[in-house]
């Protein structure tokens, strides 16, 4: 099955756990929360276990350091209209309270790289993870067309995508503030995942006319790859709102010249 791109949510979720790596001291320990260890800065398998310690242990987040929960994600809202990629799809789909599930349970960070000790210039990072079932939960109102057959309809909707492959890279510049020390401010990021598959599903179709409901479901999912074009970028931009917010808030307090152990 053809590839397609999908949500780039996880990387931040990572990033929070590296801002972790601190010193054993007592200030330290006040800063992040265990069971996070810090790391030599191109230790990057180091690098990588705590990335995904993190995952396992702050399902729930870390409330007192406003880190949101990682199980689930929430995405709040989003719109898509589609119609630009398929002439037998044609439709305004609103995604209300929209969730993403399953990240943290079963996300493996495959490789972290582009810490530097060079502060003159913008971090490059760039990190790659897997997750071989992602979905996302929403109701949903949908206005449209599939082929020649109207659609409008309220109910639930499950967007399931398998074998998902993640890779992302961040902008991070470094700023020097009047305490002496630099802190990481995020400039930029962009994230390119893919996944060999994924399925739609979606309840109170036609009033739950089972026939029609199964029917217009086959077509959707034969339609996979269409449908993602139009629905995975706003999948992306409201996982791309939510964790630059969350990662920059705990960075705005943890000098960048205190993540690693000392060389």
């Amino acid at each position: 099955m053809e590839k397609m791109q999908l949500t780039g949510a996880s990387i931040f979720l990572v990033w929070m756990g590296l801002i972790c790596l601190v010193p054993c001291s007592d200030a330290g320990s006040n800063i992040f929360p265990s069971p996070l260890k810090r790391c030599k800065m191109q230790d990057e398998a180091c690098l990588v276990a705590q990335a995904q310690t993190f995952f396992g242990a702050f399902k729930r987040g870390i409330p007192e350091r406003q880190v949101a929960g990682l199980e689930p994600i929430d995405l709040g809202n989003m719109r898509v209209e589609s119609g630009g990629h398929s002439e037998s799809l044609q439709f305004r789909l609103l995604m209300n309270n929209a969730k993403l599930h399953n990240l943290a349970n079963s996300v493996v960070v495959k490789s972290l790289k582009g810490f530097t000790k060079d502060l003159a210039k913008p971090l490059k990072l760039t990190m790659a993870m897997d997750a071989p079932q992602l979905e996302v939960r929403a109701k949903y109102d949908v206005d449209g067309k599939l082929l020649i057959l109207p659609i409008v309809s309220k109910g639930d909707l499950t967007i399931r995508m398998d074998e998902v492959q993640i890779k992302s890279k961040i902008m991070a510049e470094p700023v020097k503030r009047a305490d002496g020390h630099t802190y990481l401010n995020i400039t930029d990021y962009k994230t390119i995942t893919k996944a060999k598959g994924g399925h739609f599903d979606m309840t109170n179709l036609f009033n739950d006319n089972v026939d029609l409901r199964e029917s217009t479901l086959k077509v959707l999912n034969q339609e996979w790859n269409t449908l993602a074009l139009d629905v995975q970028p706003k999948i992306n931009e409201a996982c791309s709102k939510v964790f630059r917010s969350i990662v920059q808030n705990l960075w705005n307090n943890i000098p960048y010249d205190e993540f690693f152990e000392t060389e």
